[in-house]
C-alpha cells in the first residue's frame, strides 16, 4: 500500500474494568510523511495523539488490531527492505501516549491473518442458573481488581469459625451521589449512612448511637408504628405500665396522708373529750365534797333543831333521794370515765404500734441498695420503738442500645411496699 494512500482506521477499546472506551483513528499525512493517530471523541470533535513512521514506511491495516488485554493498539509493519530488529508491531500505548517499534511478542510472518490475544469470555463471567433454578451471573475469579492492582472484591474465609466469607477491598461504600452509605473507621466503629448511624464493641458492650454531619450525637427516634423491644419486651409498653403504676402509687400515698390526717384530728377531738371530761369530774368532786359539808351541816342542825326534827323528815327524805340520786350519777360517771380512759390507751397504743411498725419498715427498707446491672434482692431489717419489721427487695438494672441506664426496683415490708423506676442519661 502506498504512502500517498490515506487510511483511516477506526479501533474500539473497551475494558471491562470500567475504564471509559475509546475510538482512534489512523490516518497518512503527506504533508509531514508520517502517520498520525487521533481520539474520536464522543461529540464528534478530534483530537490529534501522535505522529510517527512505519520502519518500513509502510502497513498492513488489515493484519493489525487492538487488544482487548492491555487496550494497546497493534499496528503491523509490512516488514519490507527492514532489518530482522526492526521487523515488529508498531505499539501505541494510550495510557503513556508512547510508540514502541520492533515488538516481536505475538509477531509472524508468512500468515494471511494472525488472532492474538483470543480470551474466551466465559472464564470471565458467564450466565447460569443454580441449583434453585434462578438465574446468575458467575464471575470466573475469586479476586476483582483495579487497574491499580487494588483489590475491589475478593472471597475469603472467616478466620474465627472458617466460613466463607466476602471481602471488599475499602473501608467506606459510597452511593452514586458521593454520599457514604457504610464505611467503618479507625475505631472499629461501623457507620452507616453520611450522618451516621453508628454500632461498635466497647469493653464488651455493643453500643448503638447516631452522629450528625458534625460526628456529634443526636437522638434516636423509634418513629410511631414500630416498637423498641428489650428481650421482646416493649420498652413503651412497659414506661406505660409504670406510669400508671406510678400514678396509682402517688394517689394512695394521697388517701393515706388524708386518713392520717383525719386519725390525727380525731386524737386531737379525744384529748380535748379528756380534758373536758377531767374537768367535769373535778367538778363533780368539789360538788361531793360541798354537799358532804352541807350534809354534816344539816346533821348539825337536826341535832340543834331537834324540835324541828319531825318538820324537816319529808325534806331529810328529799335530800336523801337527792344524795342517792347524786350518787349513782357519780358512779355512772366515774364507770363512763373509765370506760373512755381504757379505750383512749387502747387507741394510743394502736397508733404507736402502726406508726412504729411503718417506721421500722421505713428503716428496713433503706438498708439495701440493689445492683444498677442485672437481676439483684436485698434484706433488711428494722425497728423502731419496740417494734421491728424485716424488709425484702427485687430489682433489675440494665442499659438500653442508645446508652441509657435504667434500674426497676421493687421492695416489701409488713403491710408497706414499694416499686420505682431509674433512668439514668
Amino acid at each position: 500500500m502506498k504512502k500517498l494512500l490515506i487510511l483511516l482506521l477506526l479501533i474500539n477499546s473497551l475494558s471491562i474494568l470500567g475504564e471509559e472506551a475509546n475510538t482512534y483513528a489512523i490516518k497518512y499525512n503527506s504533508e509531514i510523511s508520517k502517520n498520525e493517530i487521533w481520539l474520536i471523541k464522543s461529540d464528534g470533535t478530534y483530537e490529534k495523539l501522535i505522529d510517527f513512521a512505519f520502519p518500513s514506511g509502510f502497513w498492513t491495516p488489515a493484519t493489525s488490531y487492538a487488544s482487548d488485554k492491555d487496550g494497546k493498539l497493534y499496528l503491523k509493519d509490512s516488514g519490507s527492505g527492514i532489518s530482522e530488529e526492526e521487523k515488529g508491531w508498531v505499539v501505541y500505548d494510550p495510557t503513556t501516549n508512547t510508540i514502541t517499534t520492533g515488538i516481536k511478542d505475538g509477531y509472524n510472518e508468512g500468515f494471511q491473518k494472525v488472532f492474538s490475544d483470543v480470551l474466551k469470555i466465559d472464564s470471565l463471567i458467564k450466565n447460569e442458573t443454580d441449583d434453585l433454578g434462578d438465574k446468575s451471573s458467575v464471575i470466573g475469579t475469586d479476586e476483582l481488581v483495579a487497574s491499580s492492582g487494588t483489590t475491589i472484591i475478593a472471597n475469603g474465609t472467616d478466620s474465627e469459625d472458617g466460613s466463607a466469607t466476602t471481602v471488599i477491598g475499602s473501608n467506606d461504600i459510597v452511593g452514586s451521589d458521593g454520599d457514604t452509605l457504610i464505611s467503618k473507621e479507625a475505631d472499629g466503629s461501623v457507620h452507616i449512612g453520611e450522618n451516621s448511624l453508628v454500632t461498635v464493641e466497647e469493653n464488651g458492650v455493643q453500643q448503638l448511637y447516631a452522629t450528625d454531619a458534625n460526628d456529634d450525637m443526636i437522638n434516636i427516634n423509634i418513629k410511631k408504628g414500630t416498637d423498641l423491644l428489650i428481650d421482646g419486651v416493649s420498652v413503651a409498653g412497659s414506661l406505660s405500665t409504670n406510669a400508671t403504676n406510678i400514678a396509682t402509687n402517688t394517689t394512695d400515698v394521697a388517701t393515706n396522708k388524708t386518713s392520717i390526717a383525719a386519725n390525727t384530728t380525731d386524737v386531737a377531738t379525744n384529748k380535748t373529750s379528756i380534758a373536758a371530761n377531767a374537768t367535769d369530774v373535778a367538778t363533780n368532786k368539789t360538788s361531793i365534797a360541798t354537799n358532804t359539808t352541807d350534809i354534816s351541816s344539816n346533821k348539825t342542825s337536826i341535832v340543834a333543831n331537834t324540835t324541828n326534827i319531825a318538820a324537816n323528815t319529808a325534806e331529810i327524805a328529799t335530800y336523801t333521794d337527792s344524795i342517792a340520786s347524786n350518787t349513782t350519777a357519780i358512779a355512772a360517771i366515774g364507770s363512763d370515765l373509765s370506760t373512755f380512759k381504757a379505750s383512749a390507751n387502747s387507741q394510743m397504743n394502736y397508733m404507736k404500734s402502726d406508726y412504729s411498725s411503718g417506721i421500722a419498715s421505713a428503716v428496713a427498707m433503706s438498708q439495701f441498695n440493689l445492683a444498677q446491672d442485672g437481676f439483684s434482692i436485698g434484706v433488711g431489717r428494722g425497728s423502731y420503738n419496740d417494734e421491728n419489721e424485716t424488709a425484702f427487695g427485687l430489682g433489675y438494672g440494665g442499659e438500653f442500645k442508645n446508652g441509657t441506664l435504667f434500674k426497676l426496683q421493687a421492695s416489701k415490708s409488713g403491710d408497706a411496699s414499694g416499686v420505682g423506676l431509674t433512668i439514668s442519661f
